[in-house]
C-alpha cells in the first residue's frame, strides 16, 4: 500500500505531500490543476523517463518520495532477492533529478532505474489515461489472459522463453556452421598457414620487453666499454688503482692495531672494502669478455625482435595474446576439420529442444485456454456491472505461424455490445469509453487475482457520464476492498465514493503559478461535490444533491 508521496520542486508544485489511505483514494480539481502532473511524480519515483524541464522554474532541483507499506509476501521476497530490507516493513522508492542528472534510491540507496521498475511492479499498477488504446493489441490481451493465470501460466511461459531462446542459440550455431565446402577448405588452408606461422615463432611471455632491453644495452656497447676499461683502470691499472691501494691500507691497519688496540676492526672494514672492490673488477672484466662477440648478439636480437613486432602487429595482440590466438585458430582448425559431426550433433540437439518446446507450448495453450474460458466469463460480469447492458465477450486463441518467445498462441478479445451485432475484435467495434470500462473490468478482475498493492486509474472515467459513471465508481469501490485504489476524476458520482478525498488546486502568487494538494473533511468533500455538479455556481439546490449524493457513497458496498 501507499501510504505517502512528497513532491518537492516538480513543474507547478512547489511542495506537496499526500498521505493516503486504505480503500478507495479519489482525486478531484478543476481541469489543468495539476493532476496530471501528480501522475508524472509519482512515475518519475518509479524509474519512469524524466525530462529536466519538470524542474520547478529558478530552482536547482526536484525530488519526488514514495513511501509504501512492504505487507506483501512477493515484495518481501524480491526485496530479500534484491539485498534490501525493509525499514519497518516500508519501502522508500525516491528520485532526485538535477540539470545534469537523476538519481534513483530504494531505501537511501542509489540504484539503476531498472531496478526500481523491477520492484515497483510488485507494488503498484498505473493505468494512465491512454493505457486503454494498448488493449485492442494482440499482445497485450495474451499478456492479460496468463496473468489471469499466473500461477499455472507464468512458470510455463518462463519454461518456454528459456527453450526459445536455447532453441535460437542453437539455430544460430547451425547457421554458423553452414559454409560452403570451397570456403571450409580455404579457411582451412588459411588457418594451418597462421597455426604454422604463429607455432614456428615459439614466442615466450615477455621476450620482446627481455631483448629490447638487452638490444638497447649492446647497442651502447662503445660506451659501455669505454666507460668499463675506465673503471677497471680506477680499480686496478698499473700505476696502482684502489685495489693496491686497499691492499697496502689493510697492512696498515693491521700494523696500526697491534699498536693501539683502540683501532681494533679498522683492518677489517678495510678488508671488506677490498673484497667489494674484487668482486666488482670481477664482473666488469667479464662482461667485457661475455660481450665479445656482441655485434653478432645484436644482429640476432635485431631479427628475432623483427619476428615478434611483426605478428604482434599483424595479429593485434601480445605475446598472451598470440598464445592464446594460436589455441583459438587450433580449436577452429579442428572445428573445421570436423565440422560435418559438429553439424549433426548440433542438428540432434536443435531437434530435442524443438520438440521439448512444442510440448511445452502445447502444454502452456492447453492452460490459457482453460484460463481465458473463466476469465472472459468473469471480464462479461464484470461488464454487466459496467453498464454495458447486452454484451457477449469471447477471448479467441489462435496459434501462431511460427512459435514466439511466449508460445504459439496469440490472443484476440472478440465483443458486441449490442443485440444482433456479430462478435468483432475490440479495435473494430469499442470506443474510447468503452475501452476505458473493459480495461477497469480487467483491473477489477485481476486485482483479486495479483499481489499489487496499489492500484492508480488516470481519468478511468473519459467519455463516461450518469448511470455508467455511478456504475464505474461502484466498481472502483469494490475493487478497494481488495487492494488500495487511487484515482483521478472529475465525474461527481466516482467522486462521491472516496474514503478519502483530495482535492488539487492552483493557484498564482507574484506571476509564479503553484499546485497544492490537500485532504478533504466531509463538508469540504460535500462543497467540491457541488462544484463539481454546479459548475461556478454552487446554490442550495446543488448544496443538498451533492450531501445526498455524498451519503448515498458512505452506504454504497459496491
Amino acid at each position: 500500500m501507499l501510504e505517502s508521496l512528497y513532491v518537492k520542486n516538480l513543474a507547478l508544485i512547489e511542495r506537496a505531500e499526500v498521505e493516503f489511505g486504505p480503500g478507495l483514494n479519489i482525486l478531484s480539481g478543476e481541469t489543468g490543476a495539476g493532476k496530471s502532473i501528480l501522475i508524472g511524480s509519482v512515475l518519475a519515483a518509479l524509474g519512469g523517463k524524466v525530462s529536466r524541464d519538470l524542474i520547478r522554474r529558478n530552482e536547482s532541483e526536484a525530488y519526488v518520495e514514495l513511501i509504501f507499506r512492504a505487507d506483501e509476501e512477493a515484495v518481501q521476497k524480491k526485496l530479500a532477492q534484491m539485498e534490501f530490507d525493509a525499514e519497518d516493513g516500508r519501502v522508500i522508492l525516491s528520485r532526485r533529478i538535477t540539470a545534469s542528472k537523476s538519481v534513483c534510491r530504494i531505501n537511501g540507496e542509489t540504484v539503476p532505474a531498472s531496478r526500481v521498475k523491477e520492484l515497483a511492479q510488485l507494488l503498484i499498477d498505473i493505468h494512465g489515461q491512454h493505457e486503454h488504446q494498448t488493449l485492442t493489441k494482440s499482445a497485450r490481451q495474451l499478456e492479460l489472459v496468463d496473468r489471469y493465470g499466473r500461477e499455472e501460466i507464468l512458470p510455463l511461459r518462463e519454461e518456454v522463453l528459456a527453450l526459445y531462446r536455447r532453441h535460437q542459440e542453437l539455430e544460430a550455431e547451425l547457421e554458423k556452421r553452414s559454409v560452403d565446402e570451397a570456403v571450409r577448405l580455404r579457411t582451412m588452408d588459411i588457418l594451418r598457414y597462421e597455426i604454422e606461422e604463429l607455432d614456428g615463432a615459439a614466442v615466450r611471455p615477455g621476450e620482446e620487453k627481455e631483448l629490447s632491453e638487452e638490444w638497447k644495452r649492446l647497442n651502447n656497447r662503445d660506451q659501455v666499454k669505454a666507460l668499463t676499461e675506465k673503471l677497471c683502470a680506477a680499480l686496478s691499472g698499473e700505476n696502482g688503482g684502489a685495489e693496491d691501494i686497499l691492499d697496502e691500507a689493510v697492512t696498515d691497519a693491521l700494523a696500526l692495531e697491534r699498536a693501539d688496540e683502540g683501532f681494533a676492526g679498522v683492518s677489517e672494514q678495510l678488508a671488506d672494502a677490498r673484497s667489494l672492490v674484487s668482486d666488482a673488477l670481477h664482473m666488469l672484466k667479464r662482461g667485457m669478455d661475455e660481450d665479445a662477440d656482441y655485434e653478432e648478439r645484436l644482429a640476432d636480437i635485431s631479427e628475432r625482435l623483427d619476428v615478434l613486432r611483426r605478428l604482434m602487429q599483424k595479429y593485434g595482440r601480445d605475446e598472451e595474446g598470440l598464445l592464446s590466438l594460436l589455441e583459438e585458430k587450433q580449436r577452429e582448425l579442428e572445428t573445421y576439420e570436423n565440422l560435418d559431426e559438429i553439424r549433426r550433433r548440433l542438428q540432434a540437439k536443435s531437434e530435442r529442444v524443438r520438440k521439448k518446446l512444442l510440448e511445452c507450448c502445447a502444454l502452456l495453450s492447453e492452460k490459457r485456454r482453460a484460463a481465458a474460458d473463466i476469465l472472459q466469463e468473469k471480464l462479461k460480469d464484470a461488464m454487466v456491472e459496467l453498464n454495458f447492458l447486452d454484451v457477449r465477450f469471447e477471448i479467441a486463441l489462435s496459434r501462431t505461424e511460427e512459435i514466439h518467445p511466449g508460445g504459439f498462441d496469440e490472443a484476440d478479445f472478440l465483443i458486441a455490445t449490442n443485440p444482433g451485432e456479430e462478435l468483432k475484435p475490440l479495435a473494430m467495434v469499442a470506443s474510447g469509453g468503452e475501452l476505458s470500462r473493459i480495461m477497469l473490468a480487467i483491473k477489477s478482475v485481476l486485482a483479486a487475482n495479483e499481489e499489487t498493492g496499489t492500484l492508480i486509474f488516470d481519468e478511468i472515467d473519459a467519455g463516461i457520464s450518469g448511470r455508467t459513471a455511478q456504475k464505474v465508481g461502484g466498481r472502483l469501490k469494490e475493487i478497494a476492498k481488495d487492494c488500495q485504489v487511487i484515482c483521478i476524476s472529475h465525474l461527481p458520482q466516482i467522486v462521491s465514493m472516496a474514503d478519502t478525498h483530495f482535492v488539487i488546486e492552483k493557484d498564482a502568487v507574484d506571476q509564479i503559478t503553484t499546485t497544492h494538494i490537500r485532504r478533504l473533511g466531509e463538508d469540504e468533500s460535500i462543497r467540491e461535490l457541488a462544484r463539481l455538479l454546479g459548475g461556478s455556481e454552487i446554490t442550495d439546490r446543488v448544496l443538498e444533491n451533492a450531501e445526498e449524493l455524498w451519503n448515498a457513497g458512505r452506504k454504497r458496498t459496491g
